[in-house]
């Protein structure tokens, strides 16, 4: 039951990111100030939901990151550099 809420609450919180955009673009552009997030923070994140993350990768301004929660179920998300903030998640 845990898992079914934990992948209820990324998918949604991935699918309804795009919708809160500002309109600034792509939401992997970097930010104003120029600051970044750390993967490693992204990576206490999702450790913090209970998955463990595989591999994170920079790519055009996002992080790429593939992770397995408790249960076996391997997601890839997509998280924006310059916020830190889930963009698009999905289940592998």
């Amino acid at each position: 039951m845990r898992t079914i809420i934990m992948m209820s609450a990324l998918l949604a919180t991935g699918l309804a990111a795009p919708a809160m955009a500002d309109g600034s673009g792509s939401p992997c552009a970097p930010g104003r100030d120029g600051r970044t997030v750390v993967a490693s923070e992204v990576s206490k994140g999702l450790e913090g939901l209970g998955y463990r993350v595989d591999r994170i990768e920079a790519e055009h301004g996002c992080y790429e990151v593939r992770a397995v929660n408790d249960s076996g179920f391997p997601i890839e998300a997509v998280y924006a550099r310059a916020t830190g903030e889930l963009v698009q998640a999905r289940l592998r």
